[in-house]
């Protein structure tokens, strides 16, 4: 490839991708509610999503097996409840509105759902800086759009199926190992909330 094929391919590339991100719908952030937080916008108006803290728990292997470093390398963290008060219908890539939480080192996890809680399973390492790391099938990309001032959107890039989810972000830059969970159900048409 010669070098003005390759900058020619590149002005390309780069007006499709102006094109294409003109052509994303625009986000009305009218309304949003003021205070730190992750929203969605249902047809009854903002939703906040409440933050839990997320916290693995250590399933406590025999002190033997810590030693010689065998069994389990899964931890889970949990989250209250069966199912989220957040219940989606009729919407399977739901759009979430972040309002002053920066999306990088986020999450769209899917959670197991127990009796009286759900679950995010996660492999854990003998490394302090990677202790705790999400199951890589459980997570769903997602797009983000910057829309204004301290407002990003993000949005699944694929449908998301009935189910538990968290929309996991750090609590801020200085708390490295500290997690907040925003969580929400995507249930069936007849069952959905919003």
């Amino acid at each position: 490839m010669t070098k003005s094929t390759f900058v020619l391919s590149s002005i390309v590339c780069g007006t499709l991708f102006a094109f294409a991100l003109a052509a994303q719908e625009p986000y009305d952030i009218s309304g949003i509610p003021g205070p730190r937080g992750v929203y969605y916008h249902a047809a009854s108006g903002w939703v906040s999503l409440t933050p839990t803290v997320l916290l693995p728990f250590d399933d406590g292997r025999p002190v033997a097996l810590e030693v010689l470093n065998v069994g389990s390398d899964h931890t889970t963290t949990q989250l209250p409840g069966s199912h989220s008060g957040i219940r989606i219908g009729n919407d399977s890539r739901p759009v979430f509105y972040l309002h002053d939480i920066s999306p990088n080192d986020m999450h769209l996890v899917r959670a197991t759902e127990k009796y009286d809680r759900r679950e995010v399973r996660m492999h854990i390492s003998r490394y302090f800086r990677e202790w705790a790391q999400l199951e890589s099938k459980d997570v769903t990309d997602f797009d983000i759009v910057a829309v204004n001032g301290d407002v990003v959107v993000i949005r699944p890039t694929a449908d998301l199926k009935t189910g538990e989810y968290v929309l996991d972000a750090l609590m801020g830059p200085q708390y490295r190992w500290l997690k907040l969970g925003f969580d929400f159900s995507i249930v069936g048409t007849r069952e959905g909330s919003f």
